[in-house]
């Protein structure tokens, strides 16, 4: 299979990555690789139309404060270095061959086509009322169950943990014709998801302790992703349907209150790396991590930053990088849990040297962020004897747990296609 890092240099604080290909990655393994390619959308061709105010007075509302502006500034210069190094050594394409799909697909194409299925599938939340006690574990020849189910004592029926025990990739049909768009998903090898509402830890964490006890295993994790649904205006002004993407938060306390109270801290191992995906508010920066924030609450200082640089198909950020409005980067706080052994020294993060990365990418259907797999298990103790958790997924990774109510969406059979037979040359 493809590498889904296109490049990438010695000091692996540089990397350009497909995004799309670094998910299909992760529903495999080296000895059973995954060679279906997920439906993504037409890659950009140009930067977006500059929206940027025009007048004195309009750039000055947008205008922040000196702190943001220095780290933006820093950011801009940072990205800049990057993509002069990757434009002097890569002279390959900035992404791989994608199958897409567009607004004009569904219009074109008889109803009875499965792309416009596909498009559909991947435009709606998959709802776990929809999906309770409809997945059907498939069996192997003799009869056993490939897959351990846990939906009992303890977890309401608004949580569904599901586990593939196996060393290939499997799939969960949907009982009944009431699901629409839904066949079945595929669920990777070594995976284990939770479908449901992330403000039900406490359901999540019994599913967790029932699966950790029948199959002798810790209750704590190596690493822990999230992708919060901050609050956004533009995405509030955009949404179509309540159920079109994780329910976006009102407010910094609607979040901050639905993030501590999950206890994430006492899923952490010791020395857990924590990653959490910010917007470039400032706001929503020092949420995580100024005194009191999220890091310090959890016991977590901040050891590394990395910025995603959206391009476009010919190597341009999407936006300017000086932009006001609109960021052509997104920033991925890194965090290492405290030890509790006081004798190592002071853990304050102004002590710590801080890494930044930059990871480009052309982006990709819904602004799906790249999987992390591949570049984060250098980082852990051992690159093949972890465990991982991702909350707020929309698709599955092999060896992960991965938690939310949409946790599988883009695991549905409509969102992938077979690869293409090459076209035979004509004499």
């Amino acid at each position: 299979m493809v590498d889904p890092i296109l490049w990438q240099n010695e000091a692996r604080d540089v990397a350009l990555i497909d995004i799309p290909r670094s998910i299909a990655a992760a529903q495999g393994t080296v000895q059973h690789p995954c060679h279906k390619l997920l439906l993504s959308n037409e890659p950009l061709r140009v930067p977006f139309p500059s929206n940027e105010p025009k007048s004195a007075a309009a750039k000055a509302k947008l205008c922040s404060g000196d702190a943001e502006q220095n780290l933006h500034r820093e950011y801009a210069s940072i990205c800049v270095g990057a993509l002069a190094e990757v434009k002097a050594k890569w002279s390959g394409d900035w992404c791989l061959p994608r199958p897409f799909v567009t607004g004009k697909l569904a219009t074109k194409r008889k109803l009875d086509d499965e792309r416009p299925k596909a498009q559909m599938t991947a435009m709606s939340a998959v709802q776990p009322s929809e999906l309770y006690q409809t997945l059907l574990p498939e069996s192997d020849d003799d009869g056993n169950s490939r897959i351990l189910t846990v939906a009992d004592q303890g977890i309401t029926p608004s949580a569904t943990l599901v586990a593939n025990l196996n060393e290939r990739l499997i799939f969960l049909p949907v009982s009944g014709d009431h699901v629409a768009g839904a066949d079945r998903y595929c669920v990777p090898p070594g995976s284990s998801f939770c479908l449901g509402d992330c403000h039900n830890a406490r359901s999540f964490r019994a599913a967790l302790r029932q699966q950790s006890n029948q199959q002798d295993m810790s209750k704590t994790f190596d690493f822990i992703l999230l992708d919060p649904p901050w609050p956004n205006r533009s995405v509030k002004r955009t949404h179509q349907t309540a159920s079109s993407t994780y329910n976006i938060a009102t407010n910094h306390r609607e979040i901050e209150d639905l993030l501590l109270g999950m206890d994430l801290d006492m899923l952490m191992a010791d020395e857990c790396l924590v990653g959490v995906w910010i917007t470039n508010k400032q706001a929503v920066r020092e949420l995580v991590l100024n005194e009191g924030g999220l890091f310090d609450s959890w016991g977590v200082h901040l050891v590394e930053e990395w910025i995603w640089l959206k391009m476009t198909g010919q190597g341009e950020p999407v936006t300017p990088l000086d932009a006001l409005w609109r960021k052509p980067y997104e920033v991925l706080l890194l965090g290492r849990r405290r030890r509790i052994d006081r004798t190592h020294g002071s853990n304050d993060p102004a002590e710590v040297d801080i890494m930044r990365r930059v990871l480009m990418g052309v982006p990709d259907l819904h602004s799906r962020k790249p999987c992390l797999k591949e570049l984060i298990e250098p980082l852990l103790p051992s690159s093949d004897d972890y465990r991982a958790l991702e909350v707020f997924a929309r698709y599955l990774v092999t060896g992960w747990w991965s938690w939310g109510d949409e946790c599988i969406k883009f695991n549905s059979g409509y969102c992938w296609e077979e690869p293409r037979a090459p076209r035979q040359p004509t004499n």
